[in-house]
């Protein structure tokens, strides 16, 4: 019980911690200056990152991926009209350039299989026997890992998750759902 309200106030944590963070980046936007938007690419590169590594599951074309992103947003930023929109348009941005990124290296035999990429993996636990959450998001098939990693981690709404994804609110949610159901199951819950 314990150890369920410790995670429930991590989560929390980590939460409010995103949306400060979003705060603080759309009020350094505000600012429309050079070291201003430098501050903004500081912040959001590790996070396009774990984001891009997330869909390639290679870290070096990641790397290679976040990089044409992060080009395509310095060049595209003076045409987004809408600085709250800002960080669902560079994650979109981002998974556009892994898909770009798998095509180009023909990882793939087609795009069916850019729609069911995923890692396998097994539930761990550390020494504290504490249940490796992350692990266990891994366990979960890619478009789920995904949906959970941007719902949860970066504090996304179902909306702007259906903007970045380029699908429906309802599959949003439906994934959502899903994802959780499986986590329960996997927790034994």
């Amino acid at each position: 019980m314990i150890q369920v309200f410790s995670n429930q106030l991590a989560d929390k944590h980590v939460l409010l911690s995103t949306m400060i963070k979003k705060v603080y980046i759309e009020y350094l936007l505000l600012k429309n200056d050079k070291e201003s938007f430098h501050q903004v690419l500081t912040i959001i590169q590790p996070k396009l990152l774990i984001f891009a590594t997330s869909i390639i599951k290679d870290s070096s074309l990641a790397q290679d991926a976040v990089q044409e992103a992060m080009i395509s947003i310095i060049k595209g930023f003076n045409k987004l009209k809408n600085h709250r929109k800002f960080h669902a348009w560079i994650y979109q941005v981002t998974r556009n350039k892994c898909i770009d990124m798998i095509r180009k290296n023909h990882k793939y035999k087609n795009d069916s299989d850019i729609n069911t990429i995923e890692e396998p993996s097994s539930i761990t636990e550390d020494l504290d026997g504490k249940i490796d959450m992350m692990g266990m998001i891994k366990q979960l098939p890619h478009k789920q890992q995904t949906v959970i990693h941007l719902f949860y981690y970066d504090g996304f709404s179902i909306i702007e998750i259906a903007g970045i994804l380029h699908k429906p609110a309802g599959t949003i949610k439906s994934l959502l759902f899903d994802a959780r159901e499986k986590l329960k199951y996997l927790l034994g819950e």
